[in-house]
């Protein structure tokens, strides 16, 4: 445990958040975003992700240096901060007692990040099950003043302005995996302790939901849902560097589909998902962005309904013209590239900055667009 000034406090707890978010990240990932229409050029999404990832301040867990940090100007903490501290503590025992989970949460180099999210939201909905329990110990009158604490932390840390960028106007897939941890992995974790208690909380930890799919439907971790194993692609083009890849997962085709259309059918459609492998292609020096994805769905219903959901995603969001059919694909070209093929239970989607090279990962993946 260590106290951190309030300057410190931005800088490690995003740290600790894990990575994906820091400046060089934010430059991909705000490209991906304009790509796809979910926000207008110049969009400042780092200030926005700071302003809303370290609001309210509290007391910590930092996974990677394993240590509880608590801002210096909350000391000293009152009844609302005591009980963040609550959760923050029992991830630090957690990870003592399942250092396994470590692995998945910070050593993302190489990585899975869905497998992360789904580990991260495993340890927030543990924490906030014993939160859970320790406010009903509490007598009303102390609900009270926890609860008024609250409102007043929440008020003041957005009462100073920020990026300009409110969650609705943020892309849906940004604001889903950042709420993803706490709620789903609440749900998750509240359904294990009605049917054992911590002694089936304690088993969970041992062996944690591997895909955010497991999270979000607790029946499949139960019965332990592998997703379909895709072979993963090493795309190679020019002036591009690969800044991301390895599974997409249902948590965030959810809040790819959603940001265009409807939460529901978004849902829906990636509730369909089996297995996935992607890459994130960047020409840091143009700006230029190139995303693939490989999708086994759970079946040809639910391959139809992400089929559908990701052509109006490229037709509402994206800007291009008339679309042509070549074979088993679509291709769109016009200020921005698009393709989609579905063949024998996989789609295939790229969409890129520049046509060429979406056609060039297109080849690369073996769509045939002659």
């Amino acid at each position: 445990m260590d106290i951190i000034s309030a300057d410190e406090y931005p800088i490690r707890h995003s740290a600790a958040a894990g990575p994906g978010f820091g400046p060089y990240e934010m430059g991909y990932l705000t490209a991906f975003f304009e790509l796809l229409g979910m926000v207008s050029p110049g969009t400042d999404l780092a200030a926005f992700y700071a302003r809303h990832e370290n609001a309210p301040p509290g007391p910590f867990y930092d996974p990677v240096e394993r240590e509880v940090l608590i801002p210096e100007h909350l000391l000293p903490l009152d009844d609302y901060q005591s009980l963040v501290m609550v959760g923050e503590l029992t991830k630090a025992m957690s990870h003592q007692h399942h250092p396994s989970l470590v692995e998945a949460i910070v050593a993302i180099d190489g990585g899975d990040v869905d497998r992360s999210a789904a580990h991260r939201a495993l340890l927030e909905g543990e924490a906030i099950l014993v939160q859970t329990l320790y406010i009903e110990s509490l007598p009303p009158e102390r609900r009270a003043v926890i609860a008024d604490q609250a409102r007043v932390a929440a008020e003041a840390a957005y009462s100073d302005g920020g990026s300009g960028l409110s969650p609705e106007e943020a892309p849906r897939l940004m604001v889903e995996t950042a709420r993803f941890p706490t709620w789903a992995g609440a749900s998750l974790v509240i359904d294990l302790y009605r049917q054992g208690g911590f002694n089936a909380l304690d088993q969970a930890l041992d062996l944690p939901p591997e895909t955010t799919e497991q999270v979000l439907h607790p029946d499949r971790y139960r019965a332990l849902e592998p997703a379909v194993e895709m072979d993963p692609f090493g795309l190679v083009v020019s002036g591009y560097e690969v800044v991301a890849e390895g599974t997409w997962g249902e948590l965030r085709w959810r809040g790819l589909l959603a940001h265009h259309g409807d939460q529901v059918n978004a849902a829906r459609a990636a509730e369909g998902w089996g297995g996935d492998r992607y890459q994130l292609l960047w020409a840091p020096d143009s700006g230029k962005l190139a995303f693939a994805v490989r999708l086994a769905a759970d079946s040809f219903v639910d391959e139809s309904e992400v089929n559908a959901a990701v052509r109006d995603l490229i037709t509402t969001g994206m800007d291009v013209g008339d679309s042509r059919v070549v074979d088993t694909a679509t291709e769109w070209e016009g200020a921005d590239y698009a393709m989609i093929s579905w063949d024998v239970g996989v789609i295939t989607w790229v969409v890129a900055s520049d046509t060429e090279v979406g056609r060039q990962i297109a080849a690369q993946l073996g769509v045939n667009l002659a």
